[in-house]
């Protein structure tokens, strides 16, 4: 397989500032020298080889470097442990960062990471790898662009590959990295994510796709995905590609893409999804281009509030759809209601795959449409007052402290 993954690790910048070991201080210990160079968290380092035992390779002072080429005792440049970051440290993302299997990333609160732009920087994790994001209401977690005007597209975004079932049965390979994904774990634990915010990701990938601002390929039930913001993204905001990872408090920001995206019978249940300056459709739900006459299962996506307008469309059902039940949907601004592409997904409609309880289209266009649907199940959706996230259009009150761009 062609790897397209740079070797990741985090490693000390000291000497970059030109502080670095002098011969009248040596470290006598070849093994604690060799330590510094390991890329793991041991001895007594503050974070991956930097502090502790090796103060003139990388003081407390330094700024962490992520990804890029890894010096010394490697693993094949793969992060084959734990790497636990240091808030108190302001990480640089110089490249892929890769969380191999049995590998697990953990990120506290308040941590930053920066991206350098345009270097093909994104941070991925593979079957059998974790990320643990443990941020707070009033400290977020933060991955953004280094840039010092950042622009949505600055770097790539974070790609999570689980081993949960996807609508083909088999495994697969992520689109925009070749990374497999998929299989039967229904229970897979890809990790834990909580106020964790995702900005001015996006970029092009090689194969001229644009990243996700965050993605989820075949991730299981055991994956916890709670408060989580993508801020001006060039690509869609967020996207579940199969799995069955439920999805809470959601907030897309100002997306070149979709808001939320799902793709291949994703069979989790989202809650509480805010999504605001989309540039396509808010919610896109597609399946494979060949109809699949048995979806997996029907999936409930509840309390949405979507903030036009969304060029493509309130919702977007397109190719094979799938199975979904969407309710408390509040809209605004929107010339498209429903959008309906393509046969197959009509079909489905027919089918009675696709429902939606109480969509509200408030303050819609002049030249307004409902849906563009002309199948033979005109009652699939109903029209209602919806309270979305809980305030209609306006932010809701879960998202004050760590959230950028609502009103």
């Amino acid at each position: 397989m062609k790897r397209l993954f740079l070797k990741s690790v985090l490693v000390g910048i000291s000497f970059f500032l030109s502080v670095t070991c002098s011969d009248d201080d040596p470290v006598e210990d070849n093994d604690a020298m060799l330590m510094c160079f390991d890329g793991i968290l041991n001895g007594d380092e503050v974070t991956v080889d930097c502090g502790g035992i090796c103060p003139g390779f990388c003081p407390l002072s330094s700024i962490g470097i992520l990804g890029g080429e890894v010096k010394g005792r490697s693993q094949n440049g793969e992060l084959v442990d734990v790497l636990q970051l240091d808030p108190s440290i302001e990480y640089r993302l110089v490249g892929p960062l890769l969380i191999r299997d049995k590998g697990t990333l953990a990120i506290p609160a308040g941590t930053v990471i920066k991206a350098d732009p345009n270097v093909g920087a994104y941070i991925a994790v593979a079957q059998g790898g974790q990320l643990f994001v443990f941020g707070q209401p009033e400290n977020p977690a933060v991955i953004t662009s280094g840039a010092e005007n950042p622009m949505p597209g600055d770097w790539g975004g974070v790609i999570i590959c689980g081993q949960a079932p996807i609508d083909t049965g088999e495994v697969g390979r992520s689109d925009i990295i070749d990374i497999f994904y998929g299989g039967s774990e229904v229970e897979d634990s890809s990790g834990l994510i909580n106020y964790l915010r995702i900005e001015y990701a996006g970029a092009i990938g090689e194969n001229e796709q644009n990243f996700d601002g965050i993605a989820f390929y075949g991730v299981g039930s055991f994956t916890s995905i709670t408060n989580l913001q993508t801020y001006e993204n060039l690509g869609n905001g967020i996207r579940f590609i199969g799995g069955n990872a439920d999805a809470e408090r959601l907030v897309v920001t100002n997306s070149g893409g979709n808001g939320i995206a799902v793709t291949n019978d994703w069979s989790g249940n989202g809650d509480s999804w805010h999504l605001s300056g989309i540039s396509k459709a808010g919610i896109q739900i597609a399946s494979n281009e060949v109809e699949s006459p048995n979806p997996i299962v029907t999936d409930t996506i509840r309390n949405i509030s979507l903030v036009g307008p969304a060029l493509e469309g309130g919702l977007t059902y397109s190719e094979a759809g799938g199975k979904y039940v969407l309710t408390n949907f509040y809209t605004t601004d929107l010339e498209l209601g429903i959008n309906v592409e393509g046969v197959s997904a009509s079909n489905q409609i027919d089918l009675g795959n696709l429902k939606i309880d109480s969509i509200q289209f408030d303050n819609p266009s002049t030249d307004f449409v409902p849906t563009n649907y002309m199948g033979t199940n005109p009652q699939f959706y109903e029209e209602n007052s919806a309270s979305g996230t809980g305030n209609g259009a306006s932010k809701p009150d879960w998202t004050d402290g760590w959230t950028r761009g609502l009103e």
